[in-house]
């Protein structure tokens, strides 16, 4: 093997799987470099989602485009499909190791020495009970640090595979995440992302709650901007709300997961809330953060979802305080509850509902954007042109001014065509 090796990455899915290519990139050996140009690369990294079809199916085109760029290259595959589908991915000839989520930890030994390892490693993921926090802090080129802080579900909602693919709940040390952040910061940094597979559960394994690691984060790190992803409504309390209402640090944005808004669709999903519970939070939340982005995810088409079940989704959504969506058409997945349905809705249908929840989608957007015209926001420059403001607007700006990464305020002027505008204003750059 040559002393100098270049390795190429490809992560699909959430930001979770973001972070874990992170760190595999945090602990490669000396001798690896990373570069975009697969043409070029010795090895080639995918980091797997196979939350749905679109995923797995995306992943098996690349596979077999990174082969025929490069036919010499090495493809290790890890993530969630090489979890719950190892026996379906050694049957794949382009396919040179498996390493699931199990045993990431692996993949740069693996690389560096691949005569030494079998071409597939994987075990259960249930019996890893403790949180992985062995890497260090990079600064990347990114507008903002994501952390990880919590990994797996307890939980057994009947549409989702994640539980098999991330193992039990399981979350990192309050002093390991403080040091992290304060590390981030001394990087440049001035926004941190909390992120976790159910970041809800934070904690239950440490005897901590999120409120109370929130409260720690408040008051012992200088991290200005502190966001969180996807909380639960089943787990989400008006004291959280309140906390977060007091707070000088965590960013007015929600992203809160509704999935259906009829109990009898909730119930078949074996969620842990009712549509009246979900509805109470998010008014609390325009009540007591009037400025506050709330988002959600939305699954159309779960089997048994009928045209008058859908159209209450819809219309509850369309009357709602939610300012966006993440829309997924439902997607089998072997070895869950509702795949066993025999009351499967068609692609045709799944796709019509989508494409309907879609523009709703945009309409809320440009709502919400729109009150805020004539107004100043702060917010973090992108690579882009663009400033996302603390309350999750992107606004699209001319001046140059703004590093990535640096803290901005603009002045919104109009929404127009799916896209805001806005100029810089009393610049505050840190």
């Amino acid at each position: 093997m040559k002393s100098n090796q270049l390795v190429s990455f490809i992560t699909y899915g959430c930001k979770v799987n973001q972070f874990d290519t992170d760190k595999i990139i945090s602990n490669l050996p000396e001798n690896f470099t990373v570069i975009d140009d697969i043409s070029l690369s010795d090895f080639c990294i995918i980091n797997t989602c196979t939350v749905t079809d679109n995923t797995d199916n995306q992943f098996f085109k690349d596979l077999k485009r990174i082969k025929k760029i490069n036919p010499k290259i090495k493809v290790l595959v890890t993530g969630c499909l090489a979890q719950t589908s190892p026996d379906k991915l050694s049957k794949l000839k382009n396919v040179d190791f498996i390493v699931d989520n199990a045993n990431k930890y692996l993949i740069p030994k693996v690389i560096k020495e691949p005569d030494n390892y079998q071409n597939e490693i994987v075990s259960n993921i249930f019996d890893i009970k403790t949180f992985d926090d062995n890497y260090q802090n990079l600064k990347e080129d990114r507008s903002r640090a994501f952390l990880k802080i919590q990994d797996g579900c307890n939980y057994r909602c009947t549409f989702c595979i994640i539980p098999f693919a991330r193992g039990r709940s399981r979350s990192m040390k309050v002093s390991e995440i403080i040091q992290k952040i304060n590390e981030l910061y001394s990087l440049g940094f001035n926004e941190v992302v909390l992120t976790g597979i159910h970041l809800s559960s934070y904690g239950k394994d440490l005897n901590i709650t999120l409120i109370e690691l929130l409260n720690i984060i408040e008051s012992d790190t200088d991290m200005p901007n502190i966001r969180l992803s996807s909380i639960d409504p089943a787990d989400t309390s008006i004291d959280f709300i309140d906390s977060i209402c007091e707070s000088k640090k965590i960013c007015p944005s929600f992203h809160i997961s509704l999935q259906s808004a009829t109990d009898e669709i909730l119930k078949d999903m074996k969620r842990r809330y009712k549509i009246n519970i979900f509805d109470d939070l998010i008014k609390y939340i325009r009540n007591k953060i009037p400025h506050a982005c709330i988002g959600t995810d939305v699954i159309t088409g779960f089997p048994g979802e009928t045209n008058v079940l859908f159209e209450r989704t819809f219309d509850y959504i369309k009357n709602s305080e939610l300012n966006y969506l993440h829309v997924f058409p439902y997607s089998d997945r072997k070895g869950t509850k509702a795949s066993m349905r025999n009351d499967k809705i068609s692609d045709y249908e799944k796709k019509k509902r989508s494409k309907l929840l879609r523009s709703l989608s945009s309409d809320l957007k440009n709502n919400f954007a729109s009150r805020f015209i004539g107004k100043e926001l702060v917010g973090i420059k992108e690579k882009n042109n663009k400033i996302r403001t603390n309350n999750y607007i992107d606004v699209i700006i001319e001046s140059e001014i703004y590093n990535p990464g640096d803290i901005g305020t603009v002045l919104i002027n109009k929404v127009e065509n799916n896209k805001v505008f806005g100029k810089i204003i009393n610049p505050q750059i840190q």
